[in-house]
C-alpha cells in the first residue's frame, strides 16, 4: 500500500512565496525525520528515508510527497506510521495541549518550528492530507495553535524523589552549582545541582561512578532532566553488567541491569 502526504498552503491563486513555501516544507520534512528516529527508536540524524515529490501544482503550494530511498531498518510499514503518527499527532495538537501518542521532545520541538510562522486561522494555516492509494484517509489543518499548545506542555516538568546512577563530570559555579551526570543506563547528560555544603562531596566524587539521590525532575515524556542532590554515594567501579555470565539463577532471568536498579531502586 503507497502512503503519500499532500501539504498546501491555502490561499489565492498565484499567491504561494517562495521562500516561505520552501521553508515549511524543510521543517515539515525535519518533523517526519524526528517521527521516524521515534519510530525506530534511534538517535541518530545521518541516515534517515529520503522522501520523494510525487506531485507539484502551480499556485499556492500543494506538493505531495512519498517514502523513496528508506533508511537502514526501515520499510513501508514504519513509513505508514510515521504518517499517520505526524497526521494524528499534529491534529492533537491543534485540539489540545499535551504530547501526541508516539511524540518525542524532538518531535514536539520540530512541531513548534513548523507551525510558529502559520497564522491562528485555518486559511493562514497548513491542510494536511494522509493519501493511501492516491486517496485521502484524513485531512487535518495546522495553525500556530499546535505551536501554542505544545510550547505550552514542552515547560511541563514533573518532580519525584529518587536515583540515578552514572559518572559524575565538570562542576559549573556560574549561578547555580552545577555538576554534569552521565546517565548509565541511556548515556545522556543530566543535570545535579547541589549547594556550598555539598561541593567538597561532589568535588570528590568527579570522574567517579555514583548514585545521586534527591529530587527528580522529568520533561512531560519522562525524560529525566536533572537532580537536586540530597545524597552522593560512590560505587564500585564495575557496572552491572558485570553480572553477565553469572547464574542466570542470580538474577532470576532478569537483565542485569535492569535487576540491580530494580534492587536499588535507581532510574
Amino acid at each position: 500500500m503507497t502512503t503519500e502526504l499532500r501539504v498546501t498552503l491555502p490561499g489565492p491563486e498565484g499567491s504561494a512565496d517562495a521562500r516561505r513555501s520552501l521553508g515549511v516544507l524543510e521543517r515539515f520534512l525535519a518533523l517526519l525525520g524526528q517521527l521516524e528516529d521515534a519510530v525506530l527508536q534511534k538517535d541518530s540524524p545521518n541516515d534517515r528515508t529520503a522522501w520523494g515529490i510525487t506531485d507539484v501544482r502551480l499556485g499556492s503550494l500543494v506538493t505531495t510527497l512519498a517514502p523513496n530511498r528508506l533508511a537502514s531498518g526501515a520499510s513501508a510499514i514504519t513509513m505508514k506510521e510515521v504518517a499517520g503518527t505526524a497526521v494524528t499527532g499534529l491534529a492533537e495538537a491543534e485540539q489540545h495541549e499535551g504530547l501526541p501518542a508516539g511524540w518525542t521532545l524532538k518531535v514536539a520541538n520540530a512541531a513548534v518550528e513548523l507551525a510558529k510562522p502559520l497564522g491562528l486561522l485555518a486559511a493562514d494555516g497548513l491542510m494536511v492530507e494522509l493519501l493511501q492509494e492516491g486517496s485521502p484517509a484524513r485531512v487535518i489543518h495546522v495553525t500556530r495553535q499546535v505551536a501554542e499548545n505544545l510550547s505550552t506542555a514542552l515547560r511541563v516538568r514533573r518532580q519525584s524523589i529518587g536515583s540515578v546512577i552514572g559518572t559524575l563530570d565538570a562542576i559549573t559555579l556560574h549561578g547555580q552549582r552545577r555538576a554534569g551526570l552521565w546517565h548509565e543506563r541511556t548515556n545522556r547528560r543530566i543535570e545535579v545541582t547541589f549547594t556550598a555544603t555539598q561541593m567538597d562531596q561532589v568535588r570528590a566524587a568527579l570522574g567517579q561512578r555514583v548514585e545521586v539521590s534527591g529530587r527528580l525532575i522529568r520533561a512531560i515524556d519522562d525524560e529525566l532532566l536533572s537532580v537536586k542532590l540530597r545524597d552522593l554515594e560512590i560505587l564500585p567501579s564495575s557496572p552491572a553488567t558485570d553480572l553477565i555470565g553469572l547464574d542466570p539463577g542470580f538474577t532470576n532471568g532478569a537483565d542485569p541491569v535492569d535487576y540491580v536498579r530494580e534492587i536499588r531502586g535507581a532510574s
